[in-house]
């Protein structure tokens, strides 16, 4: 049985504020801790919880104890009514903090868990811990908070967007910190139904934090003027959420674990998961449309195969049979053929056109110009945290603007629709 005990900290409430884990299994013990400028109290007492258990890439068993009685009653008695009430309270008021009840709900669904309550401030020694951790987390955030640059004015773009279509993804004046690091200021940016677009930009722009936020991984900080929405719904069920996206990243490559099998990969997006788990259950339908995702792919040969064991191309065909299974209206690719050889490379561009030609929208998220299909018009520009350019292809994609985007001369040439950058 693991134990995990979590805190959180504000000044001002709202305010700076930190938060603080504990997380002890046996004889080894692991600290986290973090925070955001402008936050409650509340916050961060749930987001405590939160990042403790996404910490855990499988399930498991763990006794949770926090001195928050909101935090220990609300996911233990009160969420029941909240859901059922449409995310609504018993006066008919707006869930507060229903972004990250949703989250917690949906995590804690995946483990097996025991919610206590200790009493705060009354000396018990790992309580005190984690408060000095969320302490520390707070004042982090503070210092990070003095030395932000402010915000600088969002650039004029030109419009690609079809009359009368509906977003997809809306995000407005956004402010994101990664640990210290605010990465995003006052961050805009909308993506229609139907338009496909690839957001490019240098290492380091920001690109990796953009996907972290479209995947729930991170939160902006809750000012009045800013909300994320997602198929027109703010701080929706990042799992439901998932349903109608797929997402197919390094991250998500990187810490795949390698000994699941190739079915089970592309099962595995049912659940959002890194592999299957017993307490997991497929019908028979879903596993009949796995097969059918694997064999239009050209891996069903490779189903018995450990993720391990694949090619670098093979890994990530499964890995979009995991985004594909659930015939999700919207594909965010990162890098898509990063790693990949020449003629992998041009077989899964062809897949994602097919994808395009499907009727899906298809948003990549790249440094490389030659991964930009055809059917890709809207290039948005993206460097050091900010939109420098946002427009059609034609207009966007120049000399000077793709050499002032990497610090680098560059010249690109073009062949049948598709862009290749070379040195200038």
């Amino acid at each position: 049985m693991i134990d995990i005990y979590t805190d959180g900290a504000c000044s001002g409430n709202p305010g700076p504020g930190g938060w603080g884990v504990l997380v002890r299994a046996g004889e080894v013990e692991t600290e986290l801790s973090g925070g955001e400028p402008a936050t409650t109290n509340n916050r961060m007492e749930l987001l405590a919880v939160i990042e403790a258990l996404q910490s855990f890439t499988q399930p498991i068993m763990a006794r949770v104890h926090t001195d928050s009685q909101y935090v220990q009653k609300g996911i233990s008695q009160w969420i029941h009514d909240w859901k059922r009430r449409g995310w609504k309270t018993a006066g008919k008021e707006p869930v507060k903090n229903e972004d990250l009840w949703r989250r917690l709900d949906a995590l804690a669904a995946g483990h097996t868990l025991e919610w206590h309550w200790v009493k705060g401030h009354n000396g018990h020694p790992d309580n005190e811990r984690v408060d000095a951790l969320a302490r520390a987390g707070l004042e982090q955030t503070r210092r990070a908070g003095r030395s932000t640059a402010p915000p600088a004015v969002a650039p004029v773009k030109e419009s690609v967007v079809s009359p009368g279509a509906s977003p997809i993804l809306d995000i407005q004046h956004a402010t994101v910190y990664r640990g210290d690091t605010c990465v995003f200021s006052d961050f805009s940016f909308v993506l229609q139904e139907g338009e496909h677009a690839v957001i490019l930009g240098p290492n380091g722009a920001g690109k990796s934090t953009l996907l972290k936020l479209l995947a729930g991984g991170v939160h902006p900080v809750p000012l009045d003027e800013t909300h994320v929405r997602m198929f027109g719904e703010e701080g929706g069920n990042v799992w439901d959420v998932r349903t109608r996206l797929g997402l197919v990243s390094h991250d998500l490559q990187r810490d795949y674990l390698i000994c699941a099998e190739g079915l089970n990969v592309v099962l595995s997006g049912f659940y959002a998961s890194n592999d299957t788990y017993d307490y997991q259950e497929f019908s028979e339908v879903q596993r009949v449309r796995a097969q059918d995702v694997m064999k239009e792919l050209g891996v069903e040969s490779l189903a018995g195969r450990r993720f391990g064991h694949l090619s670098t191309g093979e890994q990530r065909r499964f890995l979009l049979g995991r985004a594909l299974v659930h015939d999700p209206s919207v594909l965010v690719l990162d890098e898509p053929t990063s790693g990949l050889d020449l003629k992998a490379c041009f077989q899964y561009l062809d897949l994602l056109r097919a994808q395009i030609r499907k009727g899906k929208t298809v948003l990549l998220v790249t440094h490389h110009v030659h991964e930009i299909p055809p059917e890709v018009d809207r290039v948005v520009l993206l460097k050091g945290g900010k939109i420098v350019a946002d427009g059609r292809k034609s207009h966007v994609l120049t000399d000077q603007r793709i050499s002032e985007l990497f610090d680098c001369p560059t010249k690109l040439v073009q062949a049948n629709g598709w862009y290749q950058a070379l040195p200038g």
